[in-house]
């Protein structure tokens, strides 16, 4: 049968309110705390990944960052090549910490290569471990 329903009367399964019964106020159960705990924790993970990702802009300005070029002036490809891969001999000796044949493994190249490299780069090992910031 079908039932059709007039005015306020609850529907099956619907609780009737009377206004004799109070409203009821939110009340903190364990399992929300506990819900409000682990989000604190993911919150402060987060924040942690965000304070690393920013470090890496940074270091990555530095690296590929804007060269002092005053308007019109050409852009020496060559030039720019030697740069950015002295700074990415200078990350690899610093993950390193100063091994050259470690750093060399990192880059994927043979280690006289990597050596032959520095020498033309002008890179000092000493300078770039004792860099970290």
């Amino acid at each position: 049968m079908n039932r059709r329903y007039i005015g306020n009367r609850p529907r099956p399964g619907e609780v009737e309110r009377t206004e004799t019964q109070p409203k009821r106020d939110y009340v903190l159960v364990e399992g929300d705390i506990t819900d409000l705990a682990q989000a604190a924790s993911r919150i402060e993970a987060l924040r942690s990944l965000i304070l690393i990702f920013l470090r890496e802009i940074d270091l990555l300005k530095k690296i590929v960052g804007p060269r002092d070029r005053k308007r019109g002036d050409a852009i020496k490809l060559t030039r720019e090549i030697d740069v950015f891969e002295a700074s990415l001999i200078r990350d690899a000796l610093i993950k390193a910490k100063g091994n050259q044949r470690d750093a060399a493994k990192l880059l994927s190249v043979k280690p006289t290569t990597l050596n032959a490299k520095i020498k033309r780069l002008g890179i000092t090992v000493e300078t770039t471990v004792t860099g970290i910031d």
